[in-house]
C-alpha cells in the first residue's frame, strides 16, 4: 500500500479513550484526509511520511474531518485543526513487509500516512500493533497510536 489520497472513517470510542492535539498551519498545496496521519513539521500540518518524523517532525494523529489548503503557501487558520492521538488507528500494510499475527501485541512502524510495517527502518515512528489481516475480514491492521 502507498499513501492513502482519499479519506478513510476512523472509529472513536464514544467513552473519550482518545486525546487531541491541534494545529492552526496548514502546509501550501496539501490535503490532510480525514482519517489518515498527519505530521507537525516546525509547528506545521502536512500529510505524514516516514522521512518527514526521521527530519524532526512530530506525530500529530489523524483529523477527524479532510483538511485542504489548495493555496502555495502556508495558512494560519482562525480555529486549530483537531486531531486524535492516543486511541486505535484502522491502517494498511506495507508490501513486502506485512505484521503478522506474530506481531501483535508488539512495536510495528508509520511508514506514511496510511501504512504500517513490521521492520524499523532506525528512524521510524513506533506503534503497537493491536489487530492484524489474520483475525480481520476486511485487510486492514488495527494499531494503537502513542
Amino acid at each position: 500500500m502507498t499513501a492513502l489520497a482519499s479519506r478513510f472513517t476512523q472509529s472513536i470510542s464514544p467513552a473519550g479513550n482518545y486525546r487531541q492535539t491541534k494545529a492552526r498551519k496548514v502546509g501550501a498545496s496539501v490535503d490532510l484526509w480525514e482519517g489518515t496521519l498527519v505530521m507537525l513539521d516546525a509547528g506545521v500540518a502536512k500529510p505524514y511520511t516516514a522521512a518527514g518524523y526521521a527530519a524532526g517532525a512530530t506525530l500529530a494523529g489523524f483529523p477527524e474531518c479532510t483538511i485542504s489548503n489548495a493555496t502555495g503557501s502556508v495558512v494560519t487558520q482562525t480555529y486549530p485543526n483537531t486531531f486524535f492521538r492516543g486511541c486505535e488507528m484502522t491502517i494498511s500494510g506495507k508490501a513486502g513487509d506485512l505484521p503478522t499475527e506474530a506481531n501483535v501485541g508488539g512495536p510495528v512502524y508509520l511508514k506514511d500516512n496510511f501504512t504500517v510495517g513490521k521492520t524499523n527502518s532506525g528512524t521510524d515512528q513506533a506503534v503497537t500493533l493491536l489487530e492484524s489481516t489474520e483475525t480481520r475480514n476486511d485487510g486492514y491492521y488495527v494499531i494503537l497510536l502513542p
